[in-house]
């Protein structure tokens, strides 16, 4: 067996299983991709939607910005955007949309406005205050990143994701990794699915009311499916979770987290966003946990909560990236079971790919989880 074979025999099982459908790894070491592995439909030539793993890659050209003196943390919205500031939104600083404390946790921006800068603007200046900025973490999944968008493109003068490329991208030498992507250049990446189905209405096992009915007329604004293969919204290229790529890519950028080449970042920034944890409100998702959220990115931390149903046989750690990592670690998963992380103490960055939606929830952390695991061990 190959160094990584039980990593790739658990990945090919679950594709044999019907748990998953395409996927794709990349490991990281030395500031770069060392090793890249595809399986099922895929090639390593593939790309696929990151989803929320999108977030660290878009966080790091605002960390840019603030090294160039062009905006601080503490900045509020509102000296760069004033018509921002409507509906009570106007103490909201940049510190907040990075931290997930802004207040605004809700909002999506409707398909016929995503298309365009303009419209997208003017709906974000409708959007209501829901909470108080900078008292309590909701994760927003997608609102702080149009505002972020919005932001850099009135800093910079250009297109967010055009930013990204010319300050980021480039400069790290990562090509296949794209925040807005024309139609024609869709061809090599993969459709993203949903698979099984849930094996019990998982509100009504937490809360012991049953799920509230669901209008079948209505559109779901957060179905994943439709939001990843959409030309329109890939093209707008959301910055909370409409990035394509491959894994090596992905990897990479998490070898330049952890080396810096070239310097652009400061220390001082990188530090702030890879350990110096800002913000410790408790993290619903992970059971009072503290969300441990840096300005972009999640750290593993050593506090964690198991979550269990034993009438459905869950007993789960509720840890971002498995407990074989330290507890220095940083990265940002994605729907869809995605991956990136990298470890401090080791060296090592890992980024897994797939385009599956599971329904299955907790079925699909576990085999995340396994994931993690295997890839760990087979680096060690």
């Amino acid at each position: 067996m190959t160094r990584f074979g039980a990593l790739d025999a658990l990945i090919t099982d679950l594709i044999d299983r019907g748990e998953l459908k395409d996927a794709q790894y990349a490991i990281g070491f030395d500031g770069q991709a060392v090793e890249t592995r595809a399986f099922g439909g895929a090639t390593v030539d593939s790309r696929f939607c990151i989803f929320s793993s999108t977030k660290p890659v878009f966080a790091s050209l605002l960390w840019r910005l603030i090294d160039q003196g062009l905006i601080s943390l503490e900045t509020p919205i509102v000296d760069i955007w004033p018509e921002f500031g409507q509906h009570g939104k106007d103490a909201i600083v940049l510190q907040h949309l990075l931290l997930h404390t802004a207040g605004i946790p809700s909002p999506m921006i409707s398909h016929e406005a995503i298309g365009s800068r303009e419209d997208r603007a003017h709906e974000i200046e409708q959007w209501p205050l829901e909470l108080e900025p900078g008292t309590a973490y909701t994760y927003h999944p997608f609102s702080a990143g149009w505002v972020l968008a919005e932001v850099v493109t009135r800093i910079t003068g250009m297109p967010h994701g055009e930013a990204l490329r010319s300050e980021i991208l480039e400069p790290l030498g990562i090509d296949r990794l794209e925040l807005g992507v024309p139609r024609d250049r869709l061809g090599d990446v993969r459709r993203i699915d949903y698979i099984r189905q849930a094996p019990f209405d998982v509100f009504q096992a937490v809360t012991g009311q049953p799920s509230p009915p669901q209008d079948p007329g209505a559109e779901d604004p957060f179905d994943i499916r439709g939001f990843a293969n959409d030309p329109v919204v890939i093209g707008a290229g959301a910055p909370g979770g409409g990035a394509i790529s491959d894994a090596a890519s992905v990897a990479t950028f998490y070898q330049a987290l952890l080396h810096n080449p070239g310097g652009l970042w400061s220390d001082e920034i990188l530090t702030d966003a890879t350990s110096n944890i800002r913000n410790t409100f408790p993290d619903g998702l992970a059971l009072g946990a503290p969300a441990n959220r840096t300005i972009g990115l999640i750290i593993a931390g050593s506090e964690h909560r198991r979550f269990a149903l034993p009438q459905h046989g869950i007993d789960l750690v509720m840890h971002p990236f498995g407990p074989a990592v330290s507890p220095q670690t940083f990265g940002h998963g994605g729907g869809g079971g995605q991956i990136a992380f990298a470890d401090p103490t080791t060296g090592v960055s890992f980024c897994f790919l797939s385009n599956v939606i599971d329904r299955d929830a907790f079925g699909a952390f576990q085999n995340q989880q396994d994931i993690i695991e295997a890839a760990v061990t087979s680096i060690a």
